[in-house]
């Protein structure tokens, strides 16, 4: 195309003999000029290129993070709603007009386990890549708003999860330097060290400590479900929303 350019400009110098050298100097000029822009726009649309395939990658990575999310949710979320629902069991039995001391001993002592679970370790990975290296801003407004707003969420959801779970640890702490419990087998101190502990205890302590760890074991399990069935709902129709972006601009 350059050379094609170059013949019409000595053409155009030949005509004019006075003017030939200027004309000379303006066509290379001219061509030079071409050839920038033609390299430039070359080099734009491969760096643009190369911008939208690590995008497609990392929506693909994005994609997979929150699919095998969701199969541990999944794994997860019956393990809650059961323990969940035997703390309130428990709660209940205390709470009815014929429970007695022996009642809430036998609890105590026997059945109720005071153990928490640690968070799901979501692979967040992806999700920070995008956000660092700015390509979530290539994103049309409505996917970004989306992706934003799910990791944010589930970001301040998991943060008071924590903070409850700290909360819980010190209750827990106090509890089993204080009582002995048999509800699980890492925890079966033997008879000897049971029946000492449990000989002559403060049932008001005691009915203060279960309400008190109980009632933690509650709030934890509640925000712990809330942030698993926000996660799992929210993780469906983002995955929805990605395989519909890759579809309309990469297919």
């Amino acid at each position: 195309m350059i050379n094609f350019f170059r013949r019409i400009r000595r053409k155009l110098a030949d005509d004019n003999k006075p003017l030939k050298y200027i004309r000379y100097a303006l066509g290379e000029i001219v061509l030079v000029v071409i050839g920038i822009l033609i390299a430039l726009s070359i080099n734009n649309w491969n760096e643009n290129r190369k911008t939208e395939v690590k995008i497609e990658n990392s929506l693909i990575a994005l994609r997979n993070d929150l699919v095998q999310d969701t199969i541990l949710i999944k794994r997860r979320l019956p393990f809650i709603n059961e323990h969940y629902d035997l703390n309130e069991s428990l709660r209940a039995r205390v709470a009815k007009p014929n429970a007695t001391v022996d009642t809430l001993i036998q609890i105590m002592r026997y059945e109720f386990n005071p153990n928490w679970i640690v968070q799901i370790p979501y692979n967040t990975n992806t999700y920070n890549s995008l956000n660092q290296t700015g390509l979530v801003e290539n994103l049309s407004d409505s996917l970004k708003a989306t992706i934003k707003n799910f990791y944010n969420t589930k970001i301040s959801l998991m943060d008071r999860v924590e903070k409850t779970t700290n909360d819980y640890q010190g209750k827990v702490t106090s509890y089993v330097n204080t009582y002995t419990f048999g509800v699980t087998k890492i925890h079966d101190q033997g008879a000897l060290i049971d029946s000492l502990v449990w000989k002559n205890i403060d049932y008001g302590h005691l009915a203060a400590t279960f309400q008190g760890i109980s009632n933690f074991k509650r709030i934890l399990f509640t925000e712990t479900k809330e942030e698993l069935e926000f996660s799992l709902e929210s993780s469906r129709d983002l995955i929805a929303q990605i395989d519909n972006y890759i579809n309309e601009i990469y297919n």
